[in-house]
């Protein structure tokens, strides 16, 4: 699980290493504890941290009918609204009435916040379980930018972005992530040409920043121990790699530094225990920064060591259960 970054510096290194001493060449002691300090002093020292930022608090709109929108009132109105720094995704959602009757409040931003608390994050099953008041009638929205919303209100040709629509639908919490900065407009019609609507929007931004971790001794003496653990699985010493992720978790549980033993388990036709490891390597991950991106390494992992060793027993359900919890 090496850091592609880490490593060319490592290299860079090595060269100027090298060439300042021949005498510093024998030294190869030197030179692994120089990589192991490269790969795990320069990452993992930060965590993503997410927040939920509300971008419309809940709004209720009445539109009129088509027909009578000619006679007084409109058919079809437009959200502005702008996307902070460092936003990654963002959802809108919205419920709709018949006539002028209000309708509940979303609470979006709640339930949002909610689910980026949680380590595992947002993802489609989750969002899926997001609560919203049921809607009566249909309307149509549509993601503009600055120069076709006149086209949308004028009814003229007006052009929209695909991710950000929503037709014909009664309620709905809608993803974009595609588009993730400027001012943007949700051109709202209601499609009925005889009864008007009453309809409740909210949009809510995640953004995302890096936070630093400042680790405990424990903590960086086990990276030490997992780094060492690894490049002997590289080696192709798995039982050496098992004896240093042991060491590790020692001092501090790591679900990475599992995931590596449970790795080299397989690799040793320890398939029943490579599995309870590997349980216990997600349990621990789920309760660390990123686990999107060490699941992903994970999967990876599994997948090289395949090619090292087709037919690898246990895999396929371990890589299995790995891609269920990271959505």
């Amino acid at each position: 699980m090496i850091n592609p970054k880490s490593y060319r510096l490592f290299l860079v290194l090595l060269f100027i290493y090298g060439a300042v001493s021949t005498h510093m060449k024998k030294n190869y002691i030197l030179t692994f504890t120089l990589l192991v300090f490269i790969q795990f002093g320069f990452t993992q020292n930060y965590e993503i941290v997410r927040e939920t930022q509300k971008l419309v608090d809940s709004r209720d709109i009445y539109l009129n009918s088509g027909t009578r929108a000619q006679f007084g009132g409109k058919s079809r109105t437009y959200i502005k609204f702008d996307l902070p720094k460092n936003t990654v995704q963002w959802y809108y959602s919205f419920t709709t009435t018949k006539g002028q009757s209000g309708t509940s409040n979303l609470n979006l931003a709640v339930q949002l916040t909610g689910m980026v608390a949680d380590p595992s994050g947002i993802t489609s099953s989750s969002l899926s379980g997001i609560n919203i008041p049921q809607g009566v009638a249909t309307v149509d929205f549509y993601l503009l930018d600055r120069t076709n919303l006149q086209l949308f209100i004028n009814k003229n040709g007006y052009k929209h972005y695909p991710e950000g629509m929503a037709e014909n639908t009664k309620q709905a919490v809608v993803k974009v992530d595609d588009i993730k900065s400027g001012s943007w407009y949700l051109g709202i019609i209601n499609p009925s040409s005889l009864n008007g609507i009453n309809l409740n929007v909210e949009i809510v931004a995640i953004t995302e920043t890096k936070k630093l971790i400042t680790k405990s001794d424990t903590q960086q003496k086990a990276e030490l121990y997992g780094g060492l653990g690894w490049t002997n699985f590289e080696n192709g010493d798995y039982e050496k790699c098992i004896e240093y992720c042991d060491k590790a978790n020692a001092e501090y549980k790591l679900g990475w530094v599992f995931a590596n033993k449970g790795l080299a388990q397989l690799m040793t036709d320890k398939e029943s225990e490579a599995m309870e490891t590997y349980i216990e390597a997600i349990t621990l991950i789920k309760k660390q920064p990123n686990p999107t991106y060490i699941f992903g390494e994970m999967i990876n992992d599994i997948d090289n060591a395949k090619k090292i060793k087709p037919g690898l027993n246990g895999a396929d359900e371990i890589k299995q259960l790995i891609e269920m919890q990271s959505g």
